[in-house]
């Protein structure tokens, strides 16, 4: 995941859908971290949910974070729940980041690529689409990519709905053949909306 101003921003990590934002909260009271802000999701005004914790100078060993924060985000469109940290140093955020992980147990890439294979339905294989592409490394990762690449040729216009948002979420550039074909071909015109949507929105796309 890229910087935001001067705070590196882990990767999302996709909870499981029986991990709420209590166990979150949970997890951070636990570390003494007070809840900093609320966002309500507004899926008619595209705004995510997210509530945010501050761990500004938490101890991780012998050093401490100069600034830090956990988000618990819930996607504006599909509902889906993720977390990332923010902060700095990026080293410290990243082992701190990795302690959550050991405690909430979210779906791993390989886990969700295995849950993309074995999914029975377009729904269940939409829904693998869009947590594979939260989740998605910041480097391109093969089995991610082809998966998603997959759910774009879907003979379901649900789930190449779908996967036209996990490839927004990945914003890996090597989609963007798959979306201009997309946004050139399909046949369904609110598949093609959507997909030239994304290609504006990726940087130097012109549509």
């Amino acid at each position: 995941m890229s910087r935001t101003d001067d705070r590196f921003a882990t990767r999302p990590r996709v909870l499981r859908p029986e991990t709420t934002v209590e166990h979150v909260d949970e997890f951070a009271k636990g570390l003494r971290w007070p809840m900093v802000s609320v966002t309500e999701r507004d899926r008619e005004a595209g705004t995510d949910g997210e509530v945010v914790w501050q761990a500004d100078g938490h101890p991780v060993g012998k050093q401490v974070l100069k600034t830090g924060s956990l988000h618990y985000v819930v996607d504006a469109m599909f509902g889906i729940g993720y977390i990332r940290f923010t902060g700095t140093p990026k080293g410290l955020v990243e082992t701190l980041a990795s302690t959550a992980v050991q405690t909430l147990r979210p779906w791993t890439v390989e886990e969700l690529c295995q849950s993309f294979d074995q999914a029975q339905d377009p729904r269940a294989r939409g829904q693998a689409a869009l947590r594979l592409g939260l989740a998605a490394p910041a480097k391109l990762d093969q089995q991610v990519f082809r998966r998603i690449g997959a759910a774009l040729a879907d003979g379901d216009a649900r789930v190449r709905y779908a996967s036209v948002f996990a490839a927004s979420f990945s914003r890996y550039e090597a989609f963007q053949p798959n979306l201009r074909a997309i946004a050139d071909q399909d046949p369904e015109e609110f598949l093609r909306d959507r997909a030239a949507a994304t290609l504006r929105s990726m940087d130097g796309v012109k549509v």
